[in-house]
Formats: C-alpha cells, sequence, structure tokens
C-alpha cells in the first residue's frame, strides 16, 4: 500500500524539474531558466507518448515545472 502524500513518480518528476532550472540559471535569468524546464518536460513527455516506452501524463509535465517555482521564489 502506498501512503505517500505525494506519488514517487510525481516527485521525481518535481526534482528533475529544480534541477533542470537551477543548473539553468547559472547562464540565463531565472524567468529564461522556465524555458528548458518547460522543452525539456515537454520532451520527455512527448517520448513517452511516440515510442511507447513509458506512460504520456500531463501531471508529470506539470509537476516537472512546478519543481522550478520553489527555486525562482527564492531567485526573485
Amino acid at each position: 500500500m502506498n501512503n505517500y502524500l505525494i506519488p514517487v513518480d510525481k516527485a521525481n518528476h518535481f526534482i528533475v524539474g529544480t534541477i533542470i532550472f537551477s543548473l539553468s540559471t547559472f547562464i540565463l535569468t531565472p524567468i529564461m531558466s522556465f524555458l528548458p524546464v518547460i522543452l525539456i518536460a515537454g520532451a520527455k513527455e512527448c517520448y513517452d507518448y511516440y515510442s511507447g516506452n513509458g506512460t504520456p501524463d500531463f501531471e508529470d509535465f506539470l509537476y516537472t515545472i512546478l519543481g522550478a517555482v520553489p527555486v525562482f521564489i527564492t531567485l526573485i
């Protein structure tokens, strides 16, 4: 039985979004750092959809982007 508040898969997407955003702030402004997060999250879900190797999920896309928000808030 899974008693987690957030499913592990969604938490992993959140963490990856945080990492991508954090790394991109070294070369981009905080607002522009959302772009790599959105592009990579979208590419991952497109890959899942077209390859059949994963399960495409719009919530995964959103959780990845939401991972960038805490870092963005600390930078503004």
